[in-house]
């Protein structure tokens, strides 16, 4: 038995081949017609639509044969890409390249063999059309012409195969891209309105002549305050919505998951401080994760905040572990907590509220669904376990990607 040469191309075929997206398919109407149209015009009992993959050959369609592929070194096929025109075994027991072939000598008992390549637009050819018999035979020109007529039709197949599949693509794309600027719209005409409105009235008593140095100062404040809330508002739908526009979002490297946690422990414990909150650290020993770099502080930070904000004179914990499949980090706080109602809708769009914190802190609602977002395009999740008067931990995981 001689075994096909492996094509001079093979990398770029194979990847063609992948890109069709038809290999272990469902079997289809389309294909299977043209199996049975093979056999019809050209008297064979057999017949396959093969796609020829790196260690095997594999049927879309096929007639009289049962097997879904075979091994690519005894495949007929793996001779037919070699060429660009019919390859052609009128009797095989008699041909030294397939005499002691299995195909031939045990199941399914082949002598004839006629295969025209299926060649795709770009010049990849992916397999073949296959007209088979278990006895010598020779094709008359007109079912060679048909044989390469249905080998394109079967081509044509795959084009409309990958375009139906690009469509549905941009149509996803659009209807998230819609979805994103429907929110962008439900933030811009009411989370920033309302702090919008409130600066401005601030502006205005700021203004008024009568009110006194102490009096100016608690607006200043109050002003400050609000300019902060509505500033970090901004931070997060801009931060959310460059995520969310990006093709590829995610840039993975190696994480010291304790570094991490410093680092992010000394960027917030002035504000923990200022509220009379102490911050406990529980690093991992020294674990290491391949992940998003940028999105961990980003998620990690807000519920660090979030702690914060509905916390005063309280603990708050940020710890990590990690094990070969998964990295968990927790940010648990003593505050106020929140019912079991408030943590069912807690994660969805339209039932978000934004509830004051300790020191009358505002907020949108926004920041932990841009958490859970993110963490779910990153495969991960977001958890929270709370009692009212009893605190709230929320528990971050994430794969480890290798």
């Amino acid at each position: 038995m001689k075994t096909a040469q492996t094509p001079a191309n093979e990398e770029e075929r194979l990847e063609k081949l992948r890109q069709y997206e038809i290999l272990d398919s469902a079997t289809e109407q389309d294909y299977d017609d043209i199996a049975r149209l093979v056999t019809q015009i050209c008297g064979t009992s057999l017949s396959t639509i093969s796609f020829v993959d790196r260690d095997r050959q594999w049927f879309k369609a096929a007639v009289g044969i049962e097997d879904k592929e075979t091994s690519r070194d005894v495949a007929f096929c793996a001779h037919t890409i070699l060429g660009t025109e019919l390859f052609t075994v009128e009797d095989a027991s008699a041909d030294p390249r397939f005499a002691d072939n299995p195909l031939v000598t045990i199941d399914p008992q082949l002598r004839f063999y006629a295969g025209m390549p299926l060649i795709t637009p770009d010049g990849y050819r992916l397999g073949a059309l296959c007209a088979m018999d278990r006895s010598p035979r020779k094709l008359t020109a007109e079912q060679e012409e048909a044989l390469s007529i249905l080998a394109r039709h079967v081509v044509d197949l795959l084009e409309l195969r990958r375009s139906r599949r690009v469509l549905e693509t941009q149509n996803r794309e659009l209807r998230e891209l819609s979805d994103l600027k429907s929110r962008l719209m439900s933030i811009i005409a009411h989370d920033l309105r309302s702090p919008m409105a409130n600066i401005s009235a601030l502006m205005s008593l700021f203004e008024n002549e009568e009110l006194d140095e102490t009096e100016r100062q608690e607006l200043v404040t109050e002003l400050h305050r609000t300019v902060s809330s509505t500033a970090y508002l901004l931070d997060n739908v801009i931060g959310w919505a460059s995520r969310s526009l990006e093709s590829s979002p995610y840039e993975f490297s190696q994480i010291p998951v304790d570094e991490l946690l410093r680092e992010l422990a000394d960027s917030i414990r002035h504000e923990m401080e200022s509220k009379g909150n102490a911050l406990e650290l529980q690093l991992s020993g020294g674990a290491e994760i391949s992940c998003d770099r940028n999105v961990l502080v980003f998620v990690v930070r807000n519920l660090l905040n979030n702690a914060n904000k509905f916390t005063a004179g309280g603990t708050i914990t940020l710890a990590a572990q990690a094990t070969a499949e998964e990295a968990t980090i927790a940010v648990a706080d003593t505050g106020v907590g929140m019912s079991e109602d408030t943590q069912q809708t807690l994660f969805e769009w339209n039932s978000r509220s934004g509830t004051p914190g300790t020191a009358g802190e505002k907020g949108a609602g926004l920041a932990l669904l841009f958490c859970r977002d993110f963490l779910q395009r990153l495969g991960g999740s977001l958890q929270v376990s709370s009692a009212p008067g009893k605190g709230t931990t929320f528990t971050v995981r994430v794969p480890v990607i290798r």
